[in-house]
């Protein structure tokens, strides 16, 4: 018999906040499947900490240095330029790819799963999560539009709403929910898939604009139906196939509340190692003298003579160099004296793979509450804007079966060769 599998992703859910909402009675469905053939694990995300990386690192089961995306932008090489890194930069194949081409599975359902876009060739069904800019683009094959659509089905809230209308932007949240429950439901009853992979990207949206309600019932309110949702997909799919299936649900990063977004090019500025021209735009403003600049988030680049235009760095001054960087960034303290950056971590450490060169040099990880932007505009080291939360890496959430166990850190990388182990 044909072994099936259901994927839910929860995006940006902490492991700290859905273990409370289980304790707390808000997410029943769950807190009853942890108490019986599953277990809540943990979870690091990538690096950096954002929903292009570490999806993709699910997808592909690979670090970025294997699959290529270091980011929501990126430059292109030898050059200024900046692009938005999408599905075609993706460099390594994703594991229902593999399990296709081994003939290991036939069907398969991948729904609302970010950096997807534009969707590409599958047996089976793709929706794209976001970023997606047109939806003709985001649905392969492309027979689904007009059905996705009827059902009223959306990639993406409008986000831009929840700065002139908070309420109507959650209650935007709530109907996109619903919406994505029903056609995830209609999907696993109408058709056949062998893997259902399916995402909640709504808790994301939630955490970035209301974190700082997490105590509050717009917050319960809202796991209470996310937990509805992953309860009623479940047993659909158990309806479908009986019991004997794989379940796993993990989120793509963390996230707490955010004190204050701290503009690194701003301090690189001041430090004097970032030489700019105003006259340009976005990063064809960096001036030869450059030492370093930052991108979002937390990504340190060494302007090295080779790699860039109007760099002058010589490989040999990188140990300086990043000595120097790191004193920097970890002596930098907010007006209260509270140190921003927990760690800073050497690419070295962290990347391995055929597209190591392009990755950052640096990664600056902060402590919590301190957002990290790569913005070149800021002069101010610290800055606000409307959002309530921020990403985090160390607790993002991974729910196995019992008989899963690890012996190490659980990685976002270890989901899809659970998967893989599965059906081989």
């Amino acid at each position: 018999m044909q072994k099936k599998a259901l994927i839910v992703g929860i995006d940006g859910v902490p492991f700290g906040l859905i273990t409370r909402m289980m304790e707390q009675g808000h997410m029943k469905e769950l807190k009853h499947m942890c108490e019986g053939d599953y277990t809540i694990h943990k979870m690091h995300a990538s690096y950096p900490d954002i929903s292009s990386v570490s999806w993709t690192s699910f997808m592909t089961g690979a670090n970025p240095a294997e699959h290529g995306i270091y980011g929501f932008t990126d430059l292109k090489p030898n050059s200024y330029d900046l692009y938005f890194p999408n599905s075609r930069d993706i460099k390594a194949p994703t594991f229902w790819q593999t399990l296709q081409k081994q003939k290991k599975i036939k069907r398969v359902l991948v729904l609302n799963i970010p950096n997807t876009y534009p969707a590409f060739p599958i047996d089976g069904l793709l929706v794209s999560g976001f970023v997606a800019i047109d939806f003709n683009k985001a649905v392969y094959p492309t027979s689904y539009v007009a059905p996705l659509q009827r059902m009223g089905y959306v990639i993406d809230v409008d986000l831009m709403k929840a700065r002139q209308d908070k309420d109507g932007f959650y209650q935007d949240l709530m109907d996109s929910l619903a919406v994505r429950e029903k056609v995830s439901i209609n999907l696993i009853t109408e058709e056949e898939w062998d893997i259902a992979t399916i995402c909640i990207t709504e808790t994301d949206r939630l955490h970035h604009f209301f974190f700082d309600k997490k105590d509050t019932p717009v917050f319960h309110d809202f796991y209470k139906r996310v937990d509805t949702f992953i309860g009623n997909i479940y047993r659909a799919f158990e309806k479908k196939y009986g019991k004997d299936f794989l379940f796993l649900v993990l989120s793509d990063h963390g996230f707490t509340e955010q004190v204050a977004e701290v503009n690194l090019n701003a301090l690189l500025r001041d430090s004097g190692y970032l030489v700019t021209d105003e006259s340009r735009d976005y990063y064809d403003k960096i001036e030869k003298g450059t030492i370093a600049f930052a991108m979002d988030p937390g990504r340190i680049y060494i302007h090295y003579e080779k790699k860039f235009p109007r760099g002058q760095v010589k490989s040999s001054e990188t140990e300086q160099i990043k000595k120097a960087l790191k004193a920097v960034f970890l002596e930098l303290a907010d007006t209260n004296g509270t140190k921003v950056i927990k760690e800073v971590v050497d690419k070295e450490e962290i990347y391995k793979g055929p597209y190591y060169d392009n990755a950052p040099d640096l990664i600056c990880i902060s402590n919590e509450g301190y957002d990290l932007k790569g913005n070149l505009r800021r002069k101010e080291v610290f800055s606000s804007d409307i959002f309530k939360g921020m990403h985090t890496g160390e607790d993002a959430t991974l729910i196995t079966p019992k008989n899963i166990t690890f012996d190490q850190q659980v990685t976002i990388e270890n989901p899809p060769n659970i998967i893989m182990n599965y059906f081989l």
